[in-house]
């Protein structure tokens, strides 16, 4: 086997080569640089690509938490104005009715909510008064017809609340009450619990010293003349003094049944 030195080529030799050298040489640095830039434009697309879904999944994230905010404020800035407007709406609006317990003319326990669902015309009087009473109950009895003629339906129903617990037993509260109406609906109970129901509709009414003793039963009972509209929630909607006709009290009502939509 021969070995063959390697030894430096001669100038002649270099000198040979160097046009071949100038020739490949830009070429070769040519393809380097286009590859080069190649890939750095492709580094730059995926770059951009990556940061833009970034941005557009952050702004869309961002506007949702924006959305969500606004929304949330509107719905508590409407709440707040209702809430303001409510209480404007009672400033200096006596509350006017609430619940009572009392027992009908059918000895049977009820309160306010047995009534929920209808009108209520509710009447403070008693059986022995001798003229007012039966004026107020008559005009109850003339717009519950009117009522009924207008309407077809049973609208209201006409309760009596005696004032006179002593001498309105049960049974003479369902048999003076047929002399006005069929629909008429009697309670009484106890001096307390009468009291308690006036109260709550701001009824004055006031018993002598007789009305409480057991002997005694020549009196008479003062008290305030209205009946009140309560609508099918228990809440009050008005009043009606002496002066009011039946077929004005009846106009109120169905005024106020059609702002209602019933």
């Amino acid at each position: 086997m021969t070995h063959r030195l390697l030894t430096r080529p001669s100038f002649a030799q270099l000198q040979r080569v160097k046009p071949h050298l100038q020739r490949s040489l830009p070429c070769f640095i040519n393809r380097s640089f286009t590859e080069s830039a190649t890939a750095k434009r492709q580094r730059e697309q995926e770059d951009f690509s990556r940061f833009g879904w970034k941005s557009v999944t952050a702004f869309v994230a961002s506007s949702a938490l924006l959305y969500g905010y606004f929304s949330y404020e509107k719905a508590k800035m409407a709440e707040v104005k209702a809430a303001a407007a409510q209480r404007d709406q009672s400033v200096g609006k006596p509350v006017i009715g609430g619940p009572f317990s009392l027992v009908d003319y059918n000895g049977i326990p009820v309160t306010d909510m047995d009534y929920r669902g209808k009108f209520m015309l509710l009447y403070f009087g008693y059986t022995f008064c001798p003229d007012v009473c039966p004026e107020e109950l008559e005009k109850m009895a003339r717009v519950v017809e009117n009522l009924k003629a207008l309407r077809k339906d049973q609208t209201i129903v006409p309760i009596f609340i005696s004032c006179d617990p002593k001498r309105d037993s049960i049974e003479s509260i369902k048999e003076y009450l047929k002399d006005f109406h069929p629909d008429f609906i009697g309670l009484t109970g106890t001096h307390s619990q009468i009291k308690r129901a006036a109260k709550a509709y701001r009824l004055y009414f006031s018993a002598p010293p007789l009305a409480l003793d057991d002997d005694d039963s020549d009196y008479l009972v003062d008290h305030s003349i209205f009946f009140y509209l309560v609508d099918p929630e228990g809440k009050y909607i008005s009043h009606f003094g002496k002066q009011e006709t039946s077929e004005t009290v009846t106009e109120k009502i169905i005024d106020f049944l059609k702002t209602k939509g019933m």
